[in-house]
């Protein structure tokens, strides 16, 4: 287990791998989460080769849906790549805009293994394999591409934009 911030509420959810919590002293938080890379859902993205797609906007509306129930906002726990102390995971998490790089646990899920494994996102190691949830990310993409669930599924995108990942992947 890696170091945790506990009881989070989420504030917003910008897209399929992005959300914003509270945090304990009031502050808020943009947090993108570790090892997903789910499809664009708006346009003028963090990047011009990410067009929106048809499965970006239906992971943005998934992670919607995961994070709200009824009225109210899920509260969550947010792990990071490290059993150290927080605030170094606060400074050596952080992506090239500012986001805490980290997993997201509604209770007992861990939501970048939930969206590897339902097909929004490949397990993402550009940047390196996770210490914390390798096994199971790597278990979770096999299966969604055994599947052929959304992302791995050619009609997900068809007629519309799409990301190459036969050309991205190994990342």
């Amino acid at each position: 287990m890696g170091t945790r911030l506990q009881d989070l509420r989420i504030v917003k959810v910008t897209d399929g791998d992005a959300i914003r919590v509270a945090l304990p002293d009031g502050t808020e938080e943009s947090l993108r989460l570790a090892r997903v890379d789910t499809e664009e859902s708006l346009p003028g993205g963090t990047s011009p080769d990410k067009p929106v797609t048809e499965a970006g906007k239906a992971a943005s509306a998934t992670a919607k849906a995961y994070f709200v129930e009824g009225e109210g906002v899920v509260r969550v726990d947010v792990e990071f790549e490290s059993d150290g102390p927080i605030d170094l995971a606060d400074h050596r998490f952080r992506d090239n805009y500012g986001r805490l790089l980290c997993y997201v646990h509604k209770g007992e899920e861990n939501f970048a293994v939930k969206l590897v494994r339902e097909g929004w996102s490949p397990y993402f190691a550009k940047y390196g394999r996770s210490r914390l949830y390798q096994a199971e990310l790597l278990a979770a993409e096999a299966a969604a591409q055994a599947d052929d669930l959304v992302i791995w599924n050619p009609t997900t995108n068809a007629g519309g934009a799409s990301r190459p990942y036969d050309h991205l992947l190994p990342w």
